[in-house]
């Protein structure tokens, strides 16, 4: 007896329709980590996606355009890899973040990789004998160390210069500097040579080169991410973020590199402050709706050289507008010179050498340096720094410092002030560009390849690199905005209240899907592995 044909369709049709299905394809350049874990679900492998990575740097990082964001790569990335892909085939993914390719900024302590701050002094010396808190957390979430990433050394500048590393550039305009000082991190992911960075900054340093690589760079409140295990410049200032394509990254990572250790004592600030979700809830469509933005014009720039970039703010402020915000513009003040405000708390010297020496002794008791002269003595780190850590070296002690303890008031005092004019207005967040001045050139910021004792970086005003969270320890985020006439990308910068990290994904997640402005820098095209089939 023969079959009717329509039967016999019916009964084929699953295994045809799975025959006939396409293959799914990860596209590297928009993905977040929540689309990797749903390709892992389907198939793809974190070894291919490592591996992936690891052809963009090959061809881009040395070769190319030579962005040189790379200090080092690590050698065991792809064992770890198929070491993960075995563990989430018999018991899943410990995180969102199990089998995600980061790349870390090289004065962040790992354990199984030298490092450097990216100093010559430093260079041949043995692993530190512990990871950095933060990178506990990551490893300890399923990810992978990718590479350590070059940087302004001991991340003191603004340049992307190291005298181990030699100068980074910015993969959307070669002649332009990157920004600092995490400065490989920046433009590693903006050039996909992995799916995350980790950066940290004392004044600017994530959002600085964050914004000239058109990534996301997120900076948390002060207290809640622990600074154990990396390289310091200042107990008060200094903070570890990520640096991201896109906020859904940002906040997760951010969510789990979150914590408290008894090596920093301030991150017990942060205690109930941490997230039990990942910040998920706050990835949602909907969010400027009803939303009220506070516009602080006075940290604006106002030469015919900002204009173009304050278009650019304009435009984004039109663009959260159009999407259910409401814009206070400008913001009230009171009559208050907010960046004077912000200047009066600027970072005090008197914290490096005692933070140093501490870190130095953390490094045990073999490790060859005790103080800042010991390096200024060893005639290996990069010029600059030897009249920095010779006026560091003679400040007065921190105890009954009269200048010192009036900064640290003043910092209260401004945040508390920029919190009161928050409440006054009803505004969830405040807005600014980070900074609306054209982006020098690494033959003028630069000249002698990093030998000036000082650079441009240790100057501020409106319109450059603005500090109010670095002054107030307020979490911020930098998000793209657009390009400048010149191809170099510009920020805006989104500023909530202390631990109200919640509030300031939600909007930033929120702007991002009304105004996109991410893409990949015209340097470092595609080379075929950027859409990985599965």
């Amino acid at each position: 007896m023969r079959t009717p044909f329509a039967v016999l369709l019916l009964i084929l049709w699953p295994v045809v329709g799975l025959a006939a299905e396409p293959p799914r394809v990860l596209d590297l350049e928009h993905a977040n980590v929540l689309d990797i874990q749903d390709a892992f679900d389907h198939g793809l492998t974190a070894e291919r996606l490592v591996e992936a990575y690891l052809a963009r740097i090959e061809a881009y990082d040395q070769q190319g355009p030579a962005i040189n964001a790379i200090l080092t790569l690590n050698p065991a990335a792809l064992e770890t890899a198929r070491a993960l892909d075995a563990e989430r085939a018999e018991h899943g993914p410990r995180s969102p973040l199990h089998g995600i390719p980061i790349i870390v900024k090289d004065n962040i302590d790992t354990e199984d990789l030298t490092t450097t701050g990216g100093a010559r002094a430093f260079a041949d010396l043995p692993p530190p004998p512990r990871d950095a808190f933060v990178i506990k957390r990551l490893r300890a979430a399923g990810a992978i160390i990718l590479a350590k990433t070059n940087l302004d050394e001991f991340a003191r500048g603004g340049t992307g210069t190291s005298s181990l590393g030699g100068q980074v550039l910015n993969a959307y305009h070669l002649e332009r500097i990157p920004g600092g000082s995490s400065s490989g991190s920046g433009q590693g992911v903006a050039a996909l040579f992995a799916q995350i960075g980790i950066g940290t900054e004392t004044g600017s340093s994530i959002r600085n080169p964050s914004t000239k690589a058109n990534i996301v760079g997120f900076s948390p409140s002060h207290g809640l991410v622990s600074r154990g295990g990396i390289i310091p410049i200042s107990v008060n200032y200094d903070r570890a973020g990520p640096m991201t394509r896109n906020v859904t990254d940002a906040a997760i990572t951010m969510a789990i590199m979150a914590g408290t250790d008894m090596v920093d004592l301030f991150s017990f600030e942060g205690l109930g402050h941490t997230p039990d979700d990942h910040y998920r809830a706050s990835l949602r469509d909907g969010g400027l709706d009803g939303a009220r933005i506070g516009v602080l014009r006075d940290l604006f720039g106002s030469t015919e050289a900002d204009e173009p970039a304050v278009a650019l703010m304009d435009a984004a402020l039109e663009a959260m507008e159009e999407h259910g915000a409401v814009i206070i513009d400008p913001l009230p003040n009171g009559g208050n010179d907010l960046w004077t405000l912000v200047d009066q708390t600027r970072y005090n010297r008197a914290e490096n050498r005692p933070a140093m020496e501490y870190y130095f002794k953390l490094r045990g008791p073999d490790f060859p340096f005790t103080s800042l002269m010991d390096l200024v003595a060893d005639g290996c780190i990069l010029g600059r720094l030897v009249e920095r850590y010779e006026i560091d070296h003679e400040q007065p002690e921190i105890t009954g410092n009269a200048v010192y303890i009036a900064r640290h008031r003043d910092r209260q005092i401004l945040r508390q002030h920029v919190h009161d004019l928050m409440d006054k207005w009803q505004v969830d967040i405040v807005v600014y560009p980070h900074e609306t001045l054209p982006v020098r050139t690494i033959e003028e910021a630069v000249p002698d390849g990093g030998a000036t004792p000082l650079d441009l970086h240790d100057i501020g005003g409106p319109g450059y690199g603005n500090r109010i969270s670095t002054a107030t320890g307020m979490p911020t985020m930098t998000l793209p905005a657009g390009f400048s006439d010149d191809g170099v990308p510009v920020g805006i910068e989104f500023l909530a209240r202390l631990y109200d990290e919640a509030t300031l994904i939600r909007l930033a997640y929120a702007y991002e899907r009304a105004a996109p402005h991410r893409r990949l820098p015209p340097t470092t095209p595609p080379i075929g592995v950027e859409r990985l089939r599965y």
